[in-house]
């Protein structure tokens, strides 16, 4: 049997027939609901074809998904990091560096996010406004940029971008009161190389000084010892500058003692400077929690909060459910690598707990990002208030169920967790550096588990190695 049309037409003239604030109310329910089951699946949902294919080592596969990606203007920023990260895996620094540098200038200019961003993100999710990057994300693009300058033999425009790093870091630490990252170790580490290199020794030792700091505090926050590497750095420094009284300190601090110096030596080596981009960083997730809020009526009921004032009861809070992200750790297999060249063997040391640093950024803006969904659900509230008064005064219960419904359809499936990170980091960073006399070599890397055994070898063949020069040579490792 063919139902008649006509109860459809019927719902539909009485729909028109509601006041203008009650077909508003549900239309922009409506509007809001189709939005959400739109872009129901989270971010990090949709990173798991790409990190396949590059623990399969697919770096074209992966360069063609992620450019599916760029369509979603808000995230080109993920968009152009991944991008470059991939093509720095693949070993095209050049064109990694394009898409790195684009990425910089756009998250600089989405720094101070808009008013109409900000707007949308309180009504609908934080995932929709335009993604500027996390703290230490923002620090990391300078890193990797100067990373891929030295591995092309460029160590002036490497020093450019270890340059902005401290202008990045001062920035951070004016805008966002209690972040935990505020120095970064590696960075400025590897600020001391390149001035190192290039001899310029009294920049050189203020960078590893402030590496020594940075990595104290590392200890304390993120549980990562100093690397032993910058402690020899460091009293070799002191010592090359005379300054005594540093060496003093250093030498009883670390327990080292200086090596002579040699100055007859007239065949000074060159220095091998290896670089572990171990696993992948982690990736958020979203978890959703119920907790208490104000009853949306006595926010915007000044009449009825007044009420409840008068009769001496206390205004009953009531429970609401909001989505909040957190990280999970990505398996690693690789604890750390062995580099041989001829004879001579060195194993890498940590220098940057990118998982531990992500965490620690996310934990310090909980506390905003648990407030902002609060109040969305707060704001929900009021306007399924008022979707059910509007619907109270009319006399048919089939419009009343319609608006209510899509409101309620609409509260749950927009409240997402923001889950957007740079998925394509490494978990850590390791190093390791190898002095080695002018020539050219095969370089061999053993990949250690976690119980120090041999789970992969890889040859780098000749390695060009450059008296007085530091040559940089990265790999990277999936989980």
């Amino acid at each position: 049997m063919i139902r008649s049309p006509v109860p459809a037409l019927r719902s539909r003239d009485r729909m028109e027939s509601l006041p203008r604030c009650g077909r508003l109310s549900i239309w922009l329910a409506a509007w809001a609901c189709v939005l959400a089951l739109n872009g129901c699946a989270t971010y990090s949902n949709s990173f798991t074809t790409i990190e396949h294919q590059l623990e399969k080592q697919q770096y074209d596969a992966a360069l063609k998904t992620i450019d599916k990606q760029s369509k979603d203007k808000k995230d080109h920023v993920l968009y152009l990091l991944n991008k470059g990260m991939v093509l720095r895996m693949k070993r095209d620094f050049v064109a990694s560096n394009e898409s790195l540098e684009a990425a910089k200038h756009e998250m600089e200019s989405l720094y101070a996010a808009s008013v109409s961003q900000n707007a949308l993100s309180f009504v609908i999710n934080d995932a929709t406004v335009s993604y500027a990057g996390d703290d230490y994300e923002q620090v990391l693009v300078h890193l990797y940029m100067a990373l891929n300058y030295l591995e092309l033999g460029q160590p002036y425009e490497a020093r450019v971008e270890a340059q902005q790093i401290d202008i990045k870091l001062r920035e951070i630490e004016e805008k966002i009161p209690g972040s935990k990252f505020t120095e970064d170790a590696l960075s400025e580490y590897l600020s001391g190389l390149i001035y190192d290199e290039l001899g310029e020794w009294s920049d050189a030792m203020i960078s590893y000084r402030k590496a020594y700091e940075a990595y104290k505090k590392y200890q304390v926050n993120f549980s990562m010892p100093m690397p032993p590497m910058l402690q020899f750095d460091l009293v070799r420094l002191a010592q090359r500058e005379g300054l005594t009284d540093e060496l003093g300190r250093y030498e009883k601090e670390f327990g080292i003692i200086p090596a002579k110096r040699n100055t007859a030596d007239s065949d000074p080596e060159g220095e091998l400077v290896f670089v572990l981009n171990s696993g992948l960083a982690p990736i958020k997730r979203e978890r959703v929690i119920r907790t208490f809020a104000p009853p949306p009526s006595t926010i915007v009921n000044a009449r009825r909060r007044s009420e409840y004032m008068n009769s001496g009861q206390p205004t009953p809070p009531v429970m609401v459910d909001i989505a909040l992200p957190y990280y999970e750790s990505r398996p690693n297999r690789v604890s750390g690598a062995r580099i041989s060249v001829s004879g001579r063997q060195a194993d890498t040391q940590m220098m940057e707990n990118i998982d531990a640093i992500a965490r620690a950024s996310l934990n310090a803006r909980m506390p905003a990002i648990t407030a902002r969904a609060i109040a969305r659900a707060v704001a929900k509230g009021v306007i399924q208030e008022s979707v059910d008064r509007s619907g109270q005064n009319r006399d048919d219960p089939a419009v009343q169920l319609i608006g209510s419904l899509l409101v309620r359809v609409a509260t749950i499936a927009t409240e997402r967790a923001d889950t957007r990170s740079w998925l394509t980091l490494p978990a850590d960073v390791q190093m390791a550096r190898l002095p080695l006399p002018q020539g050219t070599y095969d370089v061999t890397v053993e990949l250690l588990g976690n119980n120090g055994q041999v789970i992969e070898t890889n040859v780098f063949p000749q390695v060009a190695i450059r008296k007085e020069h530091k040559t940089y040579l990265s790999q990277h490792t999936m989980p």
